[in-house]
């Protein structure tokens, strides 16, 4: 038991690698993958507004209110998929940046509650994109998560 724990251990101190070799630093395999040096918005759970009558999820963030439409990922930093979509998002983020803003859910955010999104926002697969609606509602994107697509998407709700 305390080999294993002990390799698990050096797991969550390893850096992650991106599609571009890209050193993606975490401390470990919770903590947010985007920092402030990245542009991307990390949302937390007191960025959201679930509503109970209509099984509904609404962003509170200051950025989508003043535009009325965005993308949220919900990741996890452990995720093969969402450490080799890093680039693309970022990338995506400074393209479209006063535009259309992307943002970012680390569903392993335990300590600001993020792990309760995932069932609100009904997240069973990492990562997973949502759309805001003109009222800021979270919907369903069910398109590969290729940059393509990504780009197509926000080029023809722009």
């Amino acid at each position: 038991m305390l080999k294993k724990s002990n390799q698990i251990n050096k797991l969550l101190n390893k850096e992650c690698l991106s599609k571009n070799n890209a050193k993606v630093k975490t401390k470990n395999l919770y903590e947010d993958m985007y920092g402030e040096n990245t542009g991307i918005i990390e949302l937390k759970y007191k960025d959201f507004t679930y509503d109970k009558k209509n099984k509904s999820l609404k962003c509170n963030h200051p950025i989508f209110k003043d535009m009325k439409k965005g993308i949220i990922i919900f990741y996890a930093p452990w995720c093969p998929h969402c450490v080799n979509m890093y680039d693309d998002i970022i990338e995506l983020s400074i393209n479209y940046m006063n535009i259309f803003p992307i943002a970012v859910v680390n569903i392993e955010d335990l300590k600001n509650k993020n792990d309760l999104l995932t069932s609100y926002a009904y997240v069973s697969k990492y990562p997973t994109m949502k759309v805001l609606n003109k009222n800021l509602i979270l919907e369903n994107y069910n398109n590969d998560l290729s940059k393509d697509n990504i780009t197509y998407y926000i080029n023809m709700n722009m």
